[in-house]
């Protein structure tokens, strides 16, 4: 008796030990804890475990491969159709590049990877925008914000957003001199501005060409039409800190009232349009779309004298009628004087733009940067001859195009096919496109 005992004894703990080396062996490589796999290779039993490759990107086609690691670069694990038949659950774990399941380990799953498709980097920085407002720095402006812009664009305000790109060099790190920052997303085009003054390596040294960082917005001998229609030189060449003119240089201004239009600035179409284009190189500027700019201008009391909502209706929707178009369409611009109020936190959307070099102002304000710089539009008062400009105070204010020395940072909108690739937007983890 005392035998059969032992002998049933024997033979339980041999099945128990079978059975626990059974269960062992049914684990198809799930993965319940990072140390249980190393270099990201599958252990599977067999019609345990399917894994499902996707075949064309966005086609919904997948087949089953028998590959014996997870895959990684240029795929996505697709969490809505990886399940398990038995109530196992799988999620994909980023940092070990593995699968994780949760639940009964002979268990028949299916898990399935698509082929990962960049994201529009408009849809990336629509993206970051929360569902509210000021949350990444982002604020929608559709007809309910308070004081916005009333277009529907998505556009970047308040004192340092991580709104910068790389652009113009696939360099690592980013060449300081090819960084831009993002003004905001207008109908699916990305606009940037030049995070910092664009240089003669980029602008060239003929057109309004002045010194390495400071350009008119004119050229000397430049030629414009006056009003009747009628050509004339460009006034001289000279730089004032002070708008006190001669008899001499206002008649001739008087007499050159056009060379604050778009169409006739040397700025545009030698520095920014020939020149800039020519030295970031045929494959960058491909990604630059070409924009009809609003380039009708109004006056002083229209735009410099008026919050960021009444200047950029004054300025974009309802531009001053002149003797030129009101648009112009070429790729490369210059920032709008509205871009630069609606680029401050909206505490300060309610101040008049000639305010904005208020101390609590401009330190909301990421476009300010201590310099005088050129907008895109002109003043119409005073016989047409002023061009509307960021002064290093930080208030928009108003120059002539051909007697000031300052800074441009070069504007444009990227194409609605770039896509997005890698980075933060913080300036030194800026976006990458591709």
């Amino acid at each position: 008796m005392k035998n059969k005992k032992k002998y049933i004894f024997i033979i339980t703990i041999l099945l128990l030990c079978s059975i626990i080396l059974y269960l062992l062996n049914e684990n198809h490589g799930l993965k319940e804890s990072s140390n249980n796999y190393e270099n990201n290779k599958i252990t599977k039993r067999e019609n345990m475990l399917s894994m499902m490759i996707e075949t064309e990107a966005n086609s919904g086609n997948y087949e089953m491969t028998t590959r014996d690691s997870w895959p990684t670069d240029g795929y996505v694990f697709n969490t809505e159709l990886s399940k398990c038949e038995n109530c196992g659950e799988l999620s994909w774990d980023d940092a070990n590049k593995t699968v994780l399941m949760s639940g009964n380990v002979s268990d028949k799953c299916y898990v399935y990877f698509d082929i990962y498709v960049a994201p529009a980097l408009a849809d990336y920085v629509k993206s970051l925008y929360t569902g509210t407002q000021g949350e990444n720095n982002i604020y929608y402006h559709d007809s309910s914000l308070t004081k916005g812009a009333g277009d529907n664009s998505y556009r970047y305000s308040g004192a340092d957003p991580n709104n910068y790109v790389c652009f113009g060099s696939d360099a690592t790190p980013c060449p300081t001199d090819s960084l831009y920052r993002i003004i905001g997303v207008f109908d699916r085009q990305v606009k940037l501005i030049k995070a910092t003054e664009a240089t003669s390596t980029l602008l060239g040294t003929d057109g309004a060409y002045v010194s390495d960082t400071g350009y008119n917005w004119n050229s000397s001998g430049s030629v414009c039409h006056n009003s009747s229609g009628s050509q004339n030189n460009a006034i001289p060449n000279v730089y004032f800190e002070t708008k006190l003119l001669s008899n001499s240089q206002l008649s001739l201004i008087s007499n050159n009232s056009d060379c604050n239009k778009w169409k006739y600035s040397n700025l545009n179409t030698i520095n920014l349009n020939t020149n800039f284009i020519a030295n970031i190189g045929a494959e960058w500027t491909k990604k630059i779309a070409m924009t009809t700019w609003k380039v009708g201008g109004n006056t002083y009391a229209n735009i410099a004298g008026q919050s960021a909502k009444i200047a950029y209706q004054n300025e974009i929707t309802n531009a001053a009628t002149t003797n030129e178009a009101t648009e112009y369409s070429t790729k490369i611009g210059l920032m709008y004087a509205s871009d630069y109020g609606f680029a401050a936190a909206p505490s300060a959307w309610t101040t008049n733009l000639t305010s904005y070099g208020d101390a609590n102002i401009k330190s909301v304000n990421w476009m300010y940067m201590g310099l005088d710089e050129w907008t895109i539009s002109h003043n119409v008062d005073n016989n047409n001859y002023d061009v509307f400009c960021v002064n290093h105070i930080g208030g928009i204010c108003s120059y002539s195009p051909n007697i000031y020395n300052v800074a441009v940072r070069p504007v444009f909108s990227l194409t609605s096919s770039v896509n997005y690739a890698s980075g933060s937007g913080s300036a030194t983890d800026p976006i990458v496109i591709n």
